[in-house]
Order: structure tokens, then sequence, then C-alpha cells
């Protein structure tokens, strides 16, 4: 303010240096002698202000003195220490997890009460098919749809930490994964346990957990869809749109709508890329094999008495696949969607 003082043009009292210094260096709207007003200002001020020395050689004898930069962390270490903070977070949202397994215990005793103790009689065949079924979509569908509303802001932060070099998108990726995983692992066993006895399947060890290692596989495919699409989708709101979609066309060619034996060959591609058709054809082979079914005195004599539950297998088709060869495919799924989501994970990156 002391140099627009000595040259002519001081700050007003009670008025603000900024507005004042902008008042100064504003050029005028005429032109003329106003142009000329301006160019002699202009001048005085320059006369007046000190001129400002500046050393450009300033440090040019001076040793450069760098500051190292610290190396990251190895690439373990990274998914151990993600590993423990993905762990503390699950931790904090417990309310979900506890939420989920309600939710389950919830879902398992209304499906075994809405098909209690189907038993073994002919009225059992047109109640077990879908009561497997439904199990198999029930368990996919309430995963996805948690993974659908948090992991697009998850992505969010793990960008901005990223972007300053923290750790490695494959660390953050595997320590998810891992974590998320182990998570899940309680929902199955809860909704397993309640609902095979209360509907009645076949009560033998290995077909129990079977069924349960088909619900578990179920979820995780379901959830491994649901990053798919949050990965490439990258926000909420698309992800919402996209997802039903998906579901849909899993659930569509999931064999018991269109079964494998009445599938239209031009939908061979589409029922190959369900997840829902293996969990749901490998989960009733379990069953199916190996069951007997009862007949009552009317019903052999009218001739209408199925004995084995053998003969759905080979009538809708089932047998095309083994019980490995859903699991396999299940597997492949799996690994399939989480590889394409790291991809959507490590690359788009807006």
């Amino acid at each position: 303010m002391h140099v627009y003082e000595l040259a002519g043009k001081p700050c007003p009292v009670y008025t603000n240096p900024a507005d004042h210094l902008l008042d100064v260096i504003t050029p005028p709207k005429n032109s003329g002698e106003a142009t000329a007003e301006e160019r002699e200002l202009d001048a005085k001020i320059l006369e007046e202000q000190e001129p400002v020395h500046i050393d450009l050689n300033l440090g040019v004898n001076k040793r450069l003195q760098a500051v190292p930069i610290p190396p990251g962390q190895p690439w373990l270490k990274q998914v151990q220490v993600l590993l423990r903070r993905t762990f503390k977070e699950q931790y904090r949202k417990r309310n979900i997890l506890i939420a989920s397994i309600v939710q389950a215990i919830i879902m398992a005793i209304l499906i075994g009460t809405a098909f209690i103790h189907i038993g073994t009689g002919q009225k059992s065949i047109v109640r077990r098919e879908p009561v497997i079924f439904f199990c198999v979509i029930n368990q996919g569908i309430f995963g996805a749809l948690t993974v659908i509303n948090t992991f697009p802001v998850e992505r969010a932060l793990t960008l901005r930490e990223r972007a300053s070099g923290s750790y490695k998108a494959s660390a953050y990726f595997i320590a998810k994964i891992i974590v998320e995983t182990l998570v899940l692992i309680p929902i199955p066993i809860f909704f397993s346990c309640i609902v095979y006895f209360l509907v009645g399947l076949q009560p033998h060890v290995g077909k129990f957990f079977l069924f349960m290692f088909f619900m578990f596989l179920s979820i995780l495919s379901a959830t491994s869809l649901a990053l798919m699409v949050s990965a490439l989708c990258r926000t909420a709101d698309l992800s919402v749109a996209v997802l039903p979609l998906a579901l849909e066309i899993t659930r569509l060619f999931g064999g018991y709508f269109l079964a494998p034996a009445n599938l239209p060959k031009y939908f061979a591609w589409l029922d190959a890329l369900s997840s829902v058709k293996y969990a749901y054809v490998g989960t009733s082979i379990n069953e199916q094999s190996g069951l007997t079914l009862t007949c009552t005195a009317a019903e052999k004599v009218n001739g209408t008495c199925i004995t084995s539950g053998e003969y759905f297998i080979h009538q809708y088709g089932f047998n095309y696949i083994p019980i490995g060869g859903c699991i396999g495919a299940l597997f492949a799924y799996i690994i399939f969607c989480r590889s394409v989501a790291f991809l959507g994970v490590r690359f788009l990156k807006s």
C-alpha cells in the first residue's frame, strides 16, 4: 500500500486494501485520456517500487542433498497388513454379519416350515425340486446385494490409497477375498443345519455336508458375480441397474424352469454360463441319487408309482454332468468372475 500511496493512489479510510488494489489495477472502460492516465500511474508505481534482486546462482556451489525415498513394503507384508485391516473393518461391521446370519436363520425356518417333512411318498415329488432350487437362489441373492451396496464406496477409498503408493491392487484384492470368504462361511452353515432337517431331505451325513457345500458355493458364486459387476460399473447406481439383469439370467437358465433336457440349443451358451444351474443340478443329483420313493396300493394299481429318485435325474437331463463337474464348474465361475473384478479394480481407475 505504501507504493500506491507514493504513486498518488492512497488507500481510503475504512476501505479493504484488496478492493482498493483491484480498483487501481483494473483497466478503465474508457479510452483516450483515461488510457494515458493509466499509463502515467503505472510509470509512477514502477518508479516507487524497489527493484527485487534475485540471486540466480543461489546454491549452485552446494552439494545436492536429495531426500531418499523409502522403498515400498514387500508384497507379502502388504497382504499381511491389509488382512489385519480388513479383519478389523469386518469386526466394526459385525452388525451386518449378525444381520446376515439372522436373516439366513429366518429364511431357513420359513422354507423349512413351508416344505416341512416332505417325506418320500409320491406327493413329495412335486415339492422336492422346488425347495432345492429355492435354497440355491436364496443363498445367492442376499450375498450379492450386500456386495453391490458396499463395494463401490470401498473402491473409491482404495483408489486414493493406491494413488499415494500405499499398496498394490493385487495385495488389496487378495486380502479382501480371503477375509470376505471366511466371513461368509457361517451363513450357509446356519442355513443348512435348519432347512435340511426341517424339509426332511435324505438323512445321510455325506449328503448333508455336500448340500451345505453347494450352499456355500452358491453364495460365493453370487457374490463373485456382484463383485465383478461392481468393479466394471464403478458406481453403485449403475451396478444396481446391471446386477438384477445378470441375476435373472442365471435364474432363468438355472436348470429348474428350463431343464437341460428341454433347453433350446440356441440358449446352450447361456445355460453354460449360469452358476445357479451348476449349484442346482449338483444339489439335485446329491438328493435324488439313492433316494427310494414309496407308493400306496392305489398308486401301484394305477401304474403311476415312481420308486427311485434316479428317474428324475434322467428325465430332466441332469445326468449330463456329475457332481464333481458341477463343483469344478462353480470353482471356475468364481475364479473367472473374481479375476475380471481384479482387472476392473486394477485398470479402471476413474
